[in-house]
C-alpha cells in the first residue's frame, strides 16, 4: 500500500513541482521534451520506491511483475497518456481546459493504481506514512493548486498564466496558512484568519493582483490539506 502512495507522491513532485515552464514547452514541441519529462518521473519514482524495485509486486497470467518492470510499464503509460494531450491539443484543436487537465491526471493516477501492488480487498486504501501524507499535501498546496487556479481562470476569464512573482507569491502566501496548521493548539486560528486578510489588502493595493477565483482556491486548498496534515501529524484535528 505505501508503495502505491509513494508513487503518487512521485507523481506530483514530477509533475508539478519539477515540470517547469520550460520543461512544459519543450515536452509539447517534440517527442525529446517529453522523454526529458518522463526520466524526471522514473528517477523521482525509482528514488522513493528504491527498496521495492526489485521485488516482486504480482503476478500477472503467471508472470511475475517486478517493480522496475512495473515502473517501466507506468514509464510507457506516462509517455502514452501525456503525448496523446498533447495531439489532441495541437492536432484537433481540443481546448487546453480544465477538464482536459483533470482527465489527464485521472488518467495518470488510474494508471498507477493500475501497476501498483494494491490489493483492495486485503488492505485499505489508507496511507501510513506521515511524511508522504504531509510532502503530498505541501505539493498539492504549492505547485498544483497553481495550475488548478490558472485553468479555472482560463476558462472563466480566459487569464494568462500568472507571471513569475504573481505565481510564486501565491505560493508562499498558501504554504504560510498551510503551515498553521502544524502549531499546537489552537490559538493560532485568528492569525490564520488575519492572514488570509492580508491577501485581500494587498490586492486592494494592488501590489499583487490576485483574483476572486485565485483568493477562494487559495485559502481553500490552504484550509483543506492543512487539515489533512494536521490529522496526519497529530492523529486528531
Amino acid at each position: 500500500m505505501d508503495i502505491f502512495w509513494r508513487l503518487i507522491l512521485a507523481h506530483l513532485i514530477a509533475d508539478f513541482t519539477l515540470q517547469t515552464d520550460a520543461v512544459n514547452r519543450m515536452k509539447r514541441k517534440g517527442v525529446l521534451g517529453m522523454l526529458v519529462h518522463v526520466v524526471t518521473h522514473v528517477f523521482v519514482s525509482a528514488l522513493l520506491i528504491y527498496q521495492d524495485l526489485f521485488r516482486p509486486w504480482f503476478s500477472v497470467w503467471g508472470f511475475e511483475l517486478h517493480g522496475w518492470q512495473a515502473l517501466g510499464l507506468m514509464s510507457v503509460v506516462h509517455f502514452l497518456v501525456d503525448e496523446t494531450r498533447v495531439y489532441l491539443i495541437k492536432e484537433l484543436k481540443y481546448r487546453d481546459n480544465t477538464f482536459n487537465f483533470l482527465a489527464d491526471q485521472f488518467a495518470h493516477f488510474y494508471f498507477i493504481f493500475l501497476f501498483s501492488p494494491v490489493d483492495v480487498f486485503k488492505n485499505p486504501l489508507l496511507i501510513q506514512e506521515k511524511w508522504v501524507i504531509i510532502a503530498a499535501c505541501l505539493v498539492l498546496v504549492s505547485h498544483v493548486a497553481t495550475i488548478l487556479i490558472y485553468f479555472i481562470e482560463k476558462d472563466l476569464n480566459e487569464m494568462q498564466f500568472p507571471s513569475f512573482d504573481q505565481k510564486y507569491f501565491m505560493i508562499m502566501e498558501r504554504i504560510v496558512m498551510w503551515a498553521f496548521f502544524f502549531a499546537g493548539g489552537y490559538w493560532w486560528i485568528p492569525f490564520l484568519l488575519l492572514w488570509a486578510l492580508q491577501i485581500l489588502y494587498i490586492r486592494k493595493k494592488r501590489i499583487i493582483d490576485v483574483s476572486n477565483v485565485n483568493f477562494f482556491i487559495s485559502v481553500s486548498s490552504a484550509v483543506l490539506f492543512g487539515l489533512v496534515s494536521r490529522y496526519a501529524y497529530y492523529g486528531h484535528l
